[in-house]
């Protein structure tokens, strides 16, 4: 055994037989020497420094263009113009019924009355994906106060839950960051305050007033990545350093330009120190030594004078492939493809970026059933139909016995346009005439449902075939072909529209 080996054997075990760094990752050699990040569990960190992350994040969205816009480009994906509910009761009449209810409702969902059920979507998905979190708050009303289910939503920002907020409580209930646990873990209640403590309040208002709400009338909706986080995290902050240097680097980039070009020349020599601007009112512009910041300014330096003409460095052409890493990097920590954030669609060809696309949409696909239709849409249709029986609005028999059947729905996400249609419905077609896909599956796909699809066609062929003069469309394979209607003018030759025998007959 040569003496380099023996030396490496010597360094992994220990005199009496361990093993120590074991793992190359776990070690402390120079290339991790000062990687020693911390082991607090997730809520320790989010209480520590979750409102700075907050606070950056919001000022990213509407400052930095990149940030701003993969934030909307994912609350377009997840949302678009709502997720709508299935039911999956069988009486088709009583589901109908209680559907039509729901879209009247949505009408009136939105506490602050300035949108609709879908819009509130719109909100907390942008607020959960930007802040990390976003709290809804079901707000019970008199049947007076509205026309249809009297209960509304209304949206509250992470900053309305105190983080540092924890107290143990008589009983064995305990508060974590504005949360009240009862002794097995459970949620009991949220502790709100009852005005934004960064917001204006009415005169009379308590800035330290907290309101407990119980957990059965609160809807969190966080994507919690790690076990009992109970907590969100703003999705930018493992990109936030990278997006904000790369945005001072710019700023400093464009200033340095504009300032380089407000230089054309500077007159030299010697003479008198032009340095001190003359400060007498009346004297002459001409006389003034030093000339003002201007596109195309010429500095005058004094007497004995000769001139040189400025010539500003250039950045050179790493610029553009050190923006193009960087915005990739910050792209795939977004979750969101480079055209998307950037708007720069020439990067790649149809093949990259279409798969691109179907990664970006499993993933919005993924957060979209496993947080926001499981926390908010689940829960809104639950409260919804609760409520709907209890103020006498639908008549759903044995609910008091067993409400779970008229519980089970499934929530419709927003279609996604075809990438190449022509090919995408072709494959579309053989997927379904191969028996590999439903068309139920295909049409709840695109974001509708199915049986409201086969009503609506029926109901257009019924009507089509009903008028005066049938219409025809290439989709009926049943209807009559076009002939003239009586008493119409013939052809331009004179001939009938089923010019031969055989065409007649077929008629």
């Amino acid at each position: 055994m040569t003496a380099r080996v023996a030396n490496a054997f010597a360094s992994v075990f220990r005199l009496g037989g361990g093993l120590t760094n074991s793992f190359e990752a776990a070690g402390n050699g120079r290339r991790l020497r000062g990687f020693n990040p911390s082991k607090n569990h997730v809520n320790v960190a989010i209480r520590a420094a979750g409102s700075t992350l907050v606070a950056r994040a919001r000022w990213l969205y509407e400052n930095d263009g990149y940030a701003g816009n993969a934030i909307d480009e994912w609350t377009s994906a997840a949302v678009g113009d709502g997720i709508k509910p299935r039911p999956r009761m069988k009486d088709k009449k009583r589901r109908a019924a209680l559907l039509d209810l729901f879209w009247r409702w949505t009408e009136e969902a939105d506490a602050e009355g300035l949108t609709d059920y879908y819009g509130l979507q719109q909100k907390v998905a942008r607020e959960a994906y930007m802040a990390g979190e976003c709290f809804v708050r079901i707000r019970s009303r008199r049947p007076s106060d509205m026309w249809t289910v009297p209960f509304q939503l209304q949206m509250l920002p992470t900053e309305m839950l105190d983080q540092a907020f924890s107290a143990n409580l008589p009983g064995g209930n305990f508060i974590r960051q504005g949360i009240e646990f009862d002794a097995i873990g459970r949620r009991v209640a949220y502790h709100f305050w009852r005005y934004h403590p960064h917001d204006e309040r009415p005169p009379t208002g308590n800035a330290r007033d907290r309101v407990r709400v119980p957990a059965a009338e609160v809807i969190h909706v966080f994507d919690g990545r790690q076990g009992g986080q109970i907590r969100g995290v703003p999705r930018v902050a493992r990109v936030l350093v990278k997006i904000f240097g790369l945005e001072v680097y710019d700023d400093a980039e464009l200033e340095r330009k504009k300032t380089a070009s407000l230089f054309t020349g500077f007159l030299t020599g010697r003479g008198e120190n032009p340095l001190e601007i003359n400060e007498d009112p009346e004297a002459e512009d001409d006389d003034a030594p030093i000339a003002g910041m201007e596109p195309g300014a010429i500095i005058d330096l004094g007497m004995d004078r000769d001139i040189k003409f400025s010539s500003p460095t250039e950045v050179g052409g790493s610029y553009e492939a050190f923006q193009y890493r960087n915005s990739l990097k910050i792209s795939a920590g977004l979750g969101v493809p480079y055209s998307y954030v950037t708007g720069d669609m020439t990067k790649g060809n149809f093949s990259n970026v279409r798969t691109g696309i179907v990664a970006f949409r499993r993933r919005v696909s993924q957060w979209q059933n496993h947080t926001l239709i499981f926390q908010l849409c689940r829960a809104v249709w639950i409260a919804f139909v609760e409520r709907a029986v209890m103020a006498g609005k639908a008549d759903l028999p044995d609910y008091d016995k067993d409400p779970t059947p008229y519980w089970a729905c499934e929530h419709l996400p927003p279609r996604q346009e075809w990438i190449d249609p022509a090919k995408d419905i072709k494959a579309e077609k053989e997927a379904i005439s191969g028996g590999l896909k439903s068309r139920t599956q295909s049409i709840a796909e695109r974001g509708y449902d199915r049986e409201d699809m086969d009503d609506e066609i029926e109901e257009e062929r019924v009507s089509a075939k009903s008028r005066a003069f049938p219409l025809v469309f290439d989709t009926d394979g049943s209807a009559s072909p076009v002939t003239t209607p009586p008493g119409a003018p013939a052809n331009d030759d004179g001939q009938d529209d089923a010019s031969t025998e055989e065409e007649k007959n077929a008629a």
